[in-house]
């Protein structure tokens, strides 16, 4: 993984030094910046826009097993844009970065993936729905059905999704702003699927059940110089 990392770093422009990391508190740039009063459109806001500095599909599940047992998993996508547009090959300025764990009341295993855009590597469509990262996957007909699949050296799970409930917006409308400056990003989530799939674990295999929660967030310049991060309560 390392040596995978070093590799893509030598590849990326000299300009992405400059920006921090992902860039969360530098100045927009050339980038597209969250406006108020969004208008959303579906299915085609599930999916990735890269004119926007970064982007997450965040699902996290609390899960229980037959005996109670209570279980947590996370899969997250994440997008890095070094430039506002895509382009086909190497040279494509996206960068894309997904993390999944799983958890018990005694242990915590986690996997991460890192890949370029313009390869096939990575990457989210949104008809029908499909995010994924090498052979990690979040798929299915709609954004209210999904099955999402994730592995690591010592862990992994194949779980199934059915949204019950409707899409909530967070701050105005969707419009969240993150500090007094104005810096803000367009945010929602579905937080009404009910989950049922198989964690596979050192000491076995467990049939799963419970709910979970998809975050849906992306902006240019999501915090001002003076802020390290937010409360998302």
């Amino acid at each position: 993984m390392i040596v995978k990392m070093l590799l893509m770093l030598f590849w990326l422009p000299v300009q992405a030094a400059a920006q921090g990391f992902a860039g969360l508190g530098t100045d927009a740039g050339g980038f597209a910046v969250p406006k108020p009063e969004p208008e959303f459109a579906f299915p085609q806001d599930h999916g990735a826009h890269p004119d926007y500095r970064i982007e997450w599909w965040y699902l996290t599940a609390n899960l229980t097993g037959p005996d109670g047992t209570a279980y947590g998993v996370q899969w997250t996508l994440f997008r890095s844009a070094l430039a506002p547009e895509t382009r086909e090959g190497w040279s494509d300025p996206q960068v894309w970065f997904a993390h999944a764990a799983a958890t018990t009341p005694d242990r915590h295993y986690v996997a991460e993936r890192i890949a370029r855009g313009g390869i096939g590597q990575a990457g989210v469509t949104v008809a029908p729905f499909e995010a994924w990262i090498d052979d990690w996957r979040m798929a299915g007909p709609s954004f209210d059905d999904l099955s999402v699949r994730a592995h690591g050296a010592d862990f992994a799970y194949e779980l199934d999704l059915q949204a019950d409930g409707p899409l909530i917006f967070h701050g105005d409308a969707g419009f969240s702003v993150k500090s007094v400056q104005g810096q803000a990003s367009y945010y929602y989530s579905q937080p009404f699927y009910e989950v049922s799939g198989t964690l596979m674990l050192p000491s076995g295999q467990v049939e799963v059940t419970g709910s979970a929660w998809l975050d849906r967030e992306w902006s240019s310049q999501p915090l001002a110089e003076t802020q390290s991060g937010w409360d998302w309560f």
